[in-house]
C-alpha cells in the first residue's frame, strides 16, 4: 500500500491497483504479460512500479517497468540459467540490484546478482554464488538489500549446516564482492540453526530478522539491531514463536507471523517486547503498513486490515474488476 486508500497487489497472473483501501481492485496487467507464478513487485508510488518474474523453462527473467500507473509497461529480458525464483528489485536513485535464485539442491542453492546503473535500462551480472568474492552456495537464499549505493547485504533463510553461520553476507563495493558476517547468539540460548532475511535500514540503523532453532528443536524468532551501518549486530529479546512473514516499518515497529500457531505478533519497541494479536490471522503471506496503525495482510484466502497496529484484524470484502 502507498497510502491508506491507494496500493498495488500482485497475483500469479495479474497486476492490480486499488484506490479505496482494498475493497475494489482493477487489473493493470499488460497484454503480453508473462506468468507471475515466480514474481516479485517493487511498488514505489501509484505511477512507478517494477515487476520481476522468472520463466524457468525458458531460462530467462523478465523485468517490467511502468511510469504511468500501469497503463503501459516496458519490458527487458535477462538470459539466466535455471531461474527458479527472484527477489524484489532494489533501487537507489539510478542504481539497482536484483538477485535471481536457481533450483535448490541438498541444502544448497545457487544465486546470481545483477546490477543496473542507468535506472534499469540495462543490467549486468556482477556476482555468482560459489565464485571468488561471491556469496556461498550453502543454504536457501532469502534475498538482498542495500542501505546505500555501496553497502548491501545478502541473506540465507534456512540453515547453512553450521550453527555459527547465519548465512549473512555484506558488500562494500556495490555487490561485486561479498564477505561472510557472523552473529553472536542470543545470551543463554544454545543455537543449532540460524537463518536470516534481508535487513532494513533507516539511516545507519539496521533491523535484521533472524530465525533460530535451539538445542531442543524449538523454533525462535529475534530481531538484531545495528547502529553502525551493519558492521556489528546486537540481539534483542528472543520470541518464543516461529517467525515467518515479517514486516519492519521503522526502528521500533515490526510485525511477524507464526505459521505454526496462526498467530501474529507485533512490537513497538524494536523487538524488546512482543505482543500477540487478539485476532487469529492464520498463515500470512505478505504484509504492508503505511504507518504504525494501518496495515494490510494477505493469507491464502483473505485480505486483512488493521487500524490499531495489529492488535485486531478484520477481513476486507474485495472484488477484482
Amino acid at each position: 500500500m502507498v497510502t491508506s486508500t491507494q496500493g498495488w497487489a500482485l497475483t500469479k497472473d495479474k497486476v492490480l491497483k486499488t484506490t479505496d483501501g482494498g475493497q475494489h481492485w482493477m487489473s493493470m496487467t499488460s497484454q503480453n504479460a508473462p506468468s507471475y507464478a515466480q514474481a516479485k513487485g517493487t511498488f514505489i508510488d501509484m505511477n512507478n512500479a517494477w515487476i520481476v518474474s522468472a520463466q524457468q523453462t525458458e531460462n530467462k527473467v523478465t523485468i517490467q517497468h511502468t511510469t504511468d500507473g500501469g497503463q503501459t509497461w516496458q519490458a527487458t529480458s535477462l538470459n539466466v540459467s535455471d531461474p527458479a525464483g527472484v527477489d524484489m528489485l532494489h533501487l537507489i536513485s539510478t542504481d539497482g540490484w536484483l538477485e535471481v535464485t536457481a533450483s535448490p539442491g541438498a541444502g544448497s542453492q545457487g544465486a546470481y546478482i545483477f546490477r543496473t546503473n542507468d535506472g534499469g535500462q540495462t543490467w549486468k551480472q556482477i556476482s555468482q554464488s560459489g565464485s571468488d568474492g561471491g556469496i556461498g552456495n550453502g543454504g536457501f537464499k532469502s534475498g538482498i538489500s542495500f542501505m546505500n549505493a555501496k553497502t548491501g547485504f545478502a541473506t540465507t533463510r534456512s540453515t547453512t549446516g553450521q550453527p555459527s553461520d547465519p548465512g549473512l553476507y555484506r558488500t562494500s563495493d556495490s555487490g561485486a564482492n561479498w564477505e561472510k558476517r557472523s552473529l553472536t547468539p542470543p545470551t543463554g540460548l544454545t543455537v543449532e540453526q540460524m537463518g536470516t532475511t534481508p535487513p532494513v535500514f533507516f539511516g545507519n540503523t539496521g533491523i535484521l530478522p533472524v530465525y533460530i532453532v535451539d538445542s531442543k528443536g524449538q523454533q525462535r524468532f529475534v530481531l538484531y539491531r545495528s547502529t553502525d551501518s551493519g558492521a556489528n549486530w546486537t540481539s534483542m529479546k528472543v520470541g518464543d514463536f516461529e517467525g515467518d512473514s515479517v514486516y519492519v516499518l521503522d526502528p521500533t515497529h515490526a510485525w511477524v507471523s507464526d505459521n505454526n500457531s496462526g498467530k501474529l505478533y507485533y512490537t513497538s519497541d524494536g523487538g524488546t517486547t512482543w505482543t500477540a494479536s487478539q485476532s487469529q490471522t492464520g498463515k500470512v503471506n505478505e504484509m504492508s503498513f503505511i504507518d504504525a496503525s494501518n496495515g494490510w495482510a494477505t493469507t491464502d484466502g483473505k485480505l486483512l486490515h488493521t487500524s490499531d497496529g495489529g492488535q485486531t484484524w478484520t477481513s476486507v470484502n474485495y472484488t477484482i474488476q
